[in-house]
């Protein structure tokens, strides 16, 4: 083909969608992520800023962690990626260096703010885009080349920087954008001849060059003689330098004006029509990656720097959702790791087939909620294809997260009102295949009464057959375990955590934080607390003659 058969020839440097999220085809998965109240009951936000490298960043995380996908396939995509994030450091830095370069290339170069665009903006605008876009292409062809790649949505990323870098077409854009950038480049400034009448009014105006160098403020004798005025390049005033106005409309002498974009409109036309061969580019895809990159980036950045402080995370082995199972040895909260410079006490968490419902007992500020909301962040950070702060792990998937925490009652309900009201609602969304987390439930009313609701409650929760956490003050709730066994027919079995705590020598409680398979800590305590304060019955009752 000869030369201008070839700049008649529109070409095409298409990228294919590759997602690092999603395998092709998984995409339908994603449900509504619309506010969900376990996000406030888990603390999910300090995960989310996280994860945020910006806030520009903020709302997508949200989406990608809310959203709890429960495809297996989608989940080990993910994971593989990250490894290969953690795995490459180089990767993490190059990744997030190109995240300024992506969100300009989405945000389509706008430039000039609201000016009237016309062509001459259009072709700066264009060139702009393409030049961004071989800079983007170039540099992320050579870190994924520098890394030592595993998963499939990085490989296959590659594999398109590859065949795009490699594309005769590409060569060529690369090769022209510099000449073509040439004529844009040369104008630096306008000289305008102003015709005065014998009065020194100025009656008619002209442009009369086009000038590669700007023009600058008026500077004085002095500065002339000692150096210390514009360079010789630049043309210096004779009075002060003005500024054009934003608004057209607002500009002096809006004739001239005129004449000098139709003339800068002839200088584009040729840049122009060379550059709409280029009209089909990857942009829209790798402006998509954008997000997907930041999020990994994030992720990674992170695990390096809690593993630094002694926190241990591990890659989960999936499990099939109908197996309804979580095995974690040494989780810690990762709110807390990321909130805290020393690691977290870790404890264990098993359920399935011995035991789908937990009842955990424990004192006021032992490590209960705690608990609770490491199972839910590990959970949430699981589905999201990401690594758990833990020594090893393997969970099924759930189809939902649902919380009752404490909360404020309404102007209308009472407290324990609200609380049926919520309940109601989480028994009409559960499923077997949900993840149901309660704090304190029935608080707000006596012991009794509160025994009473709750043995009701954990006999829904095992007819359902979901996985459930119950934390309480109520252990008199351990002691009917098997009268909940007997009332309702399923499979999900119940059993009794307790988070511990140590006996200081003065006989105070001091908890270890570390929530196990146990019985609740009852009368024996309360007594031994009583003797080493001296008030047992025997210490209080005077001593027998």
């Amino acid at each position: 083909m000869n030369n201008k058969g070839r700049k008649r020839h529109h070409i095409a440097l298409d990228i294919p969608q590759v997602s690092l999220l999603w395998p092709e085809g998984k995409r339908d998965v994603v449900k509504s992520t619309a506010s969900v109240i376990w996000e406030a009951d888990l603390g999910l936000s300090d995960l989310v800023n996280a994860l945020s490298l910006s806030s520009r960043y903020l709302t997508f995380v949200r989406q990608v962690l809310t959203a709890l996908t429960t495809d297996v396939a989608v989940i080990e995509w993910r994971q593989a990626v990250l490894n290969d994030f953690v795995r490459n450091p180089s990767l993490v830095v190059a990744a997030q260096n190109l995240l300024p370069q992506l969100a300009n290339l989405q945000s389509n170069n706008a430039m000039l703010g609201r000016r009237q665009r016309n062509l001459l903006i259009d072709t700066a605008d264009h060139l702009s885009r393409l030049e961004s876009f071989t800079q983007i292409v170039k540099l992320l062809h050579a870190a994924l080349h520098e890394s030592r790649l595993e998963s499939p949505a990085l490989r296959l990323l590659h594999e398109k920087m590859s065949d795009l870098t490699a594309n005769p077409d590409f060569q060529t854009l690369q090769d022209e954008l510099p000449e073509l950038r040439a004529p844009l480049e040369r104008v630096r400034s306008v000289t305008i001849g102003i015709n005065l009448d014998l009065e020194l009014r100025p009656i008619s105006a002209v442009l009369l060059t086009i000038n590669d160098h700007k023009v600058s403020a008026a500077t004085s004798w002095l500065e002339r003689v000692m150096g210390l005025g514009a360079p010789e390049t630049t043309d210096a005033g004779i009075a002060p330098l003005h500024f054009t106005p934003e608004s057209p409309n607002e500009r002096i002498l809006s004739p001239l004006f005129q004449d000098m974009d139709q003339l800068l409109t002839r200088i584009a036309q040729p840049i122009a029509k060379s550059l709409s061969r280029y009209s089909r580019t990857g942009s829209g895809a790798l402006s998509n990656l954008e997000y997907e990159l930041a999020f990994f980036t994030a992720a990674a950045a992170l695990i390096q720097r809690l593993q630094a402080g002694g926190v241990t995370f591990c890659q989960p082995v999936s499990m099939p959702i109908d197996v309804r199972s979580m095995r974690i040895q040494g989780l810690v909260n990762i709110a807390l790791a990321i909130a805290n410079k020393t690691s977290p006490v870790s404890s264990d968490v098993s359920f399935g087939d011995e035991g789908r419902i937990a009842v955990l007992t424990g004192p006021n500020s032992g490590g209960k909620t705690t608990y609770l909301r490491s199972v839910g962040l590990a959970q949430v950070m699981f589905q999201s294809g990401l690594f758990i702060p833990a020594a090893s792990a393997k969970l099924s998937p759930v189809d939902s997260i649902l919380t009752h925490f404490p909360a404020l009652e309404s102007r209308t309900e009472g407290r324990l009102a609200e609380e049926a009201i919520r309940l109601r609602d989480i028994f009409q969304r559960v499923t077997p295949y949900s993840l149901v987390l309660l704090n304190e439930t029935f608080s707000s009313t006596s012991a009794g009464e509160a025994v009473y609701l709750a043995f009701d409650i954990l006999c829904g929760l095992r007819g359902v057959g979901t996985r459930a956490v119950f934390a309480t003050h109520l252990i008199e709730l351990v002691n009917q375990l098997s009268d909940i066994e007997s009332a309702v027919e399923s499979d999900s079995h119940l059993m009794s955590l307790v988070a511990g705590v140590e006996l200081s020598e003065d006989g105070y409680i001091i908890p270890t934080y570390v929530v196990a398979p146990g019985q609740p800590l009852g009368q024996s305590y309360a007594r031994e607390i009583a003797r080493r304060h001296g008030i047992s019955l025997m210490q209080l009752l005077p001593p027998r003659p």
